[in-house]
């Protein structure tokens, strides 16, 4: 899964591979809303088992996902529709030296 902020001047890019089950584009496009994405453009095509979604987003005020926060949010929400473990947010400076 992939964010771009470059190949469209008017809308965020998010292509979205992995293996094709029932629902899937279901539960990727429930997560996109849920964000509070408008999805502008939807490409799907499916190569046997596996499939590459392309969608071309907008936030809540027509503008394309800038900020960093909103772009984790956006990865975290996806990552949990496809089914993959959500990556752990960084350790702070602090926490990384009381671990030590």
């Amino acid at each position: 899964m992939f964010l771009d902020n470059t190949l469209s001047r008017f809308a965020t890019v998010i292509e979205v591979n992995g293996r094709d089950r029932p629902g899937l584009l279901y539960d990727v496009t429930r997560a996109l809303t849920e964000c509070g994405l408008q999805i502008t453009t939807a490409k799907i095509s499916t190569f046997g088992e596996r499939v590459v979604d392309v969608f071309y987003v907008k936030d809540v005020f027509g503008m394309k996902v800038e900020h960093e926060r909103k772009q984790e949010q956006v990865r975290t929400h996806l990552l949990e529709a496809l089914g993959g473990a959500v990556p752990a947010a960084p350790a702070t400076a602090a926490e990384a030296r009381a671990a030590e």
